[in-house]
């Protein structure tokens, strides 16, 4: 089996470069196969590890407002499944709209508490705590940061035109909205760069597995 499954990976992987010399019947395969194990694979966790374990939480009934915790997204779930039917397609919508503002609802908490505050937080470090590179860097978050925000802020002027103004419109301020552009320019830059090195990180494994490959 283990020979099978290096066999399996080899004859995928071609599979999928393959595209380098264009879009192809392998190539469209393999993306098949991808997708539906994927699917696959979700579905078994959902049925196991969700569906199961909720309907013996019910059935055991350890406590009124246990059952109604596992009872209620069973529910949701089952109407989700009628969406199809479109007698049903009002109570999937509210459940959709539900699941949709729950999720962003989590999202954004996540940011706000993952992101936006330790982001704040760390631009209010003291200063004059340890050594000058620290200091430095420290200095250079904030001027960072502080520029990217002023280049989002934006006042509406009550002109003739009616047109939206940078706030002042003097010089200054434009100045530190195009360094504030620049500061988000090289903010994306890294983060491209940084996925880059992963995909190509994920080719040069795929390149050993050619060169280790063995039966």
């Amino acid at each position: 089996m283990a020979t099978v499954g290096v066999g399996l990976a080899l004859v995928l992987t071609l599979m999928v470069y393959s595209y380098l010399i264009g879009d192809n019947v392998l190539f469209r395969l393999a993306e098949h196969i991808l997708v539906g194990v994927s699917v696959g694979w979700a579905t078994l966790q959902i049925i196991f590890n969700l569906i199961i374990p909720a309907v013996e939480r019910i059935r055991e009934g350890n406590g009124a407002g246990q059952v109604v915790a596992f009872t209620i997204p069973l529910l949701l779930g089952v109407i989700i499944l009628f969406r199809p039917l479109r007698a049903a397609r009002p109570a999937t919508n509210l459940v959709m709209a539900f699941v949709i503002g729950t999720i962003s609802a989590l999202a954004l908490g996540g940011a706000v508490a993952g992101t936006l505050l330790p982001q704040i937080g760390a631009t209010m470090l003291p200063l004059n705590r340890g050594n000058l590179g620290e200091i430095l860097g420290g200095l250079a978050l904030i001027t960072t940061t502080l520029l990217a925000l002023w280049y989002f802020k934006f006042t509406v002027s009550k002109s003739g035109e009616g047109q939206i103004s940078s706030s002042g419109g003097n010089i200054l301020s434009r100045n530190s909205r195009l360094l504030g552009r620049y500061v988000i320019m090289f903010a994306l830059g890294a983060v491209f760069a940084s996925v880059f090195l992963t995909y190509f990180a994920a080719v040069v494994d795929r390149l050993l597995f050619f060169l280790k490959v063995q039966f």
